[in-house]
């Protein structure tokens, strides 16, 4: 039997999803008919910051589904994953899958060097950039940017990340011990999704300096000193490369479904 997909949540990505899944002959079904669908990929993050799925609540949302629907979403609460498993509904969280986070770190870093250029009005060779996190986004990022000539320093707790960084030809730093280490960058980028930079971390940042968020929650709780251009770049491959996010996303979906056969 053909399946019916539906495409739920708005942005560009999800656009570029339903035109890419049409172009396949698939059958799509958007807006909230789309919750009906035999195959429904919903946003990532799958709760939005005023706490709704696809603008539902989510006791709504999770009302609307069935069993022997196939359901997708991306960065799912344990909470609601758990709720899902207790009403028998079939979700699976596509960002859990490596091959889709590795290429949507890809693109984040790609995204965030076009973010930084035009955010500047500079290139970043010869630059002093500080990349806080080496995970994914963060190896990726600290690449992107050597390959651009920048000068590279690279926060990490962990010590077997610290050596794989030097051994990379890069500065590596202890990101627990941030104190003292933050003045000289021009340009940084945080990757780790917790508040690391406190209010005495942030004062030691250079007046001028460009700070990007790119974790799902902000680096900071406290207010950003004048002169620091903060920028809370969250969702980057959705919305500066929807294409492409999109067909990352498509890409999952069928090799997901091969494999929950």
């Amino acid at each position: 039997m053909k399946k019916t997909f539906g495409v739920a949540g708005g942005g560009e990505r999800a656009a570029e999803l339903v035109r890419l899944l049409e172009a396949d002959g698939q059958s799509v079904y958007g807006a909230e008919a789309a919750l009906g669908a035999d195959v429904v990929v919903l946003p990532v993050p799958l709760v939005d910051a005023d706490g709704r799925i696809a603008g539902l609540s989510i006791e709504e949302a999770l009302s609307r589904f069935r069993a022997g629907q196939r359901l997708f979403a991306g960065l799912v609460p344990d909470e609601i994953a758990a709720e899902a498993r207790r009403r028998g509904l079939s979700l699976t969280d596509y960002m859990e899958y490596e091959p889709l986070a590795i290429a949507n770190a890809a693109a984040t870093a790609d995204a965030a060097i076009c973010l930084t250029l035009t955010h500047t009005r500079e290139g970043v060779s010869g630059k002093h950039c500080l990349v806080l996190g080496f995970g994914r986004i963060g190896k990726l990022l600290c690449q992107r940017l050597r390959g651009m000539g920048a000068e590279v320093t690279a926060a990490a707790r962990n010590p077997d990340d610290r050596a794989w960084i030097r051994a990379l030809g890069m500065r590596a730093v202890d990101a627990s011990r941030l104190a003292g280490e933050l003045r000289p960058f021009p340009i940084v980028y945080n990757t780790i999704p917790a508040p690391v930079l406190d209010s005495g971390l942030l004062r030691e940042l250079p007046p001028d300096c460009f700070l990007m968020d790119l974790a799902s929650k902000p680096c900071t709780a406290s207010p950003i000193p004048p002169g620091v251009a903060y920028l809370w770049a969250r969702g980057l491959p959705g919305r500066l490369v929807p294409r492409g996010a999109a067909a990352i996303l498509r890409d999952t979906v069928y090799e997901l479904l091969r494999e929950l056969r």
